[in-house]
């Protein structure tokens, strides 16, 4: 079965100065036209028209504008539910009941001429409720109040302005230089359903905590109980652990980052009723070496299992996998960018300009790290030691990971994943289109 492509496609191509600041959430036609319309915000003298079906020759510029609309700010809420009209099919008659909840970043320009990058927009949650036997679909949708959230926006005029840099973002309104707002926790990444409390993630901070039938924000929630002691620590030599404990207290009392960063993506396992999740420490980002923490959760929160791993490598790690015997790491390299780091420092940049992709090696390093170190056999491989891809790959999300065994006995380990060439990943142009904007623009108008 082939999938209909719609395009949202303006008549008018405006230049890059001219397109309107933010656009409401679009309005479904009765009939699905190949093309959906997007209502202009009131009193906006920038008119964006109706659906138009554009020719074959142009799907450069339909996919263009179809970008253009995929980040739209959305400044209003959903508090009571809404039955969505059924477009086009119908609910499987064996599908089951629940609600699908997913958050994602939603709003991006302020009311003060400041944009902010995607990956920095405030969380929205929305939450789709499913019957099955009436067949309908409820929506509602509820900013996250984090801290950040409530320090952005006015409740009583409903406006808003960035106050946070974030980490990938530059303020044009407020204040630039010593700017020190820098780590912004926008619960915009992952949803979690466990121990009877849905939990928002972010890559930088402790979750928060929603209620599940109101998407109310009860407030930030600590995942990680640290009540089994700490292993013994490995690493390279006292210099590293002399420079990270002159960072800790910068980062900490200056920037306001967390000892040690929840990652954002988390692993279940049904057999074992377990959460897997994984920390790295602040500091890391800017020395040459990794430390990470896996747990393993009961569905009370309860730690089960702490396992610390010292990697002397400078990583970059937002995903990983697991299987039967394995935490697998997928070794991303990162450097630090010196001029980076100073424009970044004088807020002309965004923060994550301090670090840049490391080619300095033509493979991509993958760390098998044992998940039950009790369980070590004789022949059992140094986890130290990775196991080197053939090609520079960075790895943006794992799908799944499994070990098999092949004809004669040996343990095979299979990844499925997402990844893409060094040669294509720049932080600074991530999800940034201001180049592929200006062809397209001039292409247009000539």
């Amino acid at each position: 079965m082939q999938a209909k492509i719609f395009h949202i496609v303006p008549t008018v191509f405006h230049s890059p100065s001219k397109l309107p600041s933010y656009l409401h959430q679009p309005s479904l036609p009765r009939k699905l036209p190949r093309a959906i319309s997007i209502s202009s915000p009131v009193n906006d003298n920038h008119h964006v028209p109706g659906p138009l079906t554009i020719p074959d020759k142009d799907e450069s510029m339909a996919a263009f504008w179809d970008y253009q609309f995929l980040f739209i700010s959305q400044r209003s809420e959903t508090s009571e539910p809404i039955t969505l009209p059924v477009v086009e099919g119908t609910i499987p008659p064996d599908f089951p009941s629940g609600t699908y909840y997913l958050t994602g970043p939603g709003l991006f320009v302020d009311d003060h001429g400041s944009t902010v990058h995607p990956l920095d927009g405030h969380g929205y949650l929305r939450a789709f409720s499913i019957d099955g036997v009436p067949k309908e679909v409820k929506f509602t949708a509820k900013y996250i109040k984090t801290e950040a959230q409530v320090e952005e926006h006015d409740p009583v005029t409903g406006s808003w302005r960035f106050t946070h840099r974030g980490p990938f973002s530059v303020l044009k309104g407020g204040k630039k230089l010593g700017n020190v707002k820098v780590m912004k926790n926008v619960a915009n990444t992952s949803v979690l359903k466990w121990g009877g409390k849905l939990l928002c993630l972010w890559e930088g901070g402790d979750p928060y905590q929603i209620e599940s039938e109101t998407l109310d924000t009860v407030g930030s929630f600590n995942v990680i109980n640290e009540s089994l002691p700490s292993a013994e620590k490995r690493g390279p030599g006292d210099l590293f652990d002399v420079a990270a404990r002159l960072l800790k207290p910068v980062l900490h009392g200056v920037f306001k980052m967390p000892p040690k960063r929840l990652l954002s993506h988390y692993k279940l396992v049904a057999q074992r009723n377990r959460l897997l999740a994984v920390t790295c420490n602040a500091e890391d980002m800017l020395l040459p070496r990794s430390n990470f923490t896996f747990y393993e959760l009961d569905s009370n929160f309860n730690l089960l299992q702490k396992q610390e791993f010292n990697i002397p490598d400078h990583l970059m790690i937002h995903d990983w996998a697991f299987t039967d015997t394995y935490y697998i790491l997928f070794g991303n390299r990162i450097k630090l960018d010196i001029i980076g780091s100073m424009t970044a420092v004088c807020g002309l940049s965004p923060m994550i300009s301090a670090l840049s992709v490391n080619p300095s090696k033509s493979t991509s390093p993958i760390y098998l790290l044992p998940r039950f170190p009790s369980e070590k056999s004789a022949g059992q491989r140094d986890w130290r030691v990775p196991v080197e891809a053939p090609s520079r790959k960075w790895l943006l999300h794992v799908g799944n990971a499994f070990e098999i065994k092949d004809i004669d006995g040996n343990s095979m380990i299979q990844i499925q994943a997402c990844a893409c060439s060094y040669q294509w990943f720049n932080f600074q142009k991530l999800f940034d289109n201001l180049v592929w904007k200006q062809d397209i623009i001039g292409k247009a108008d000539n």
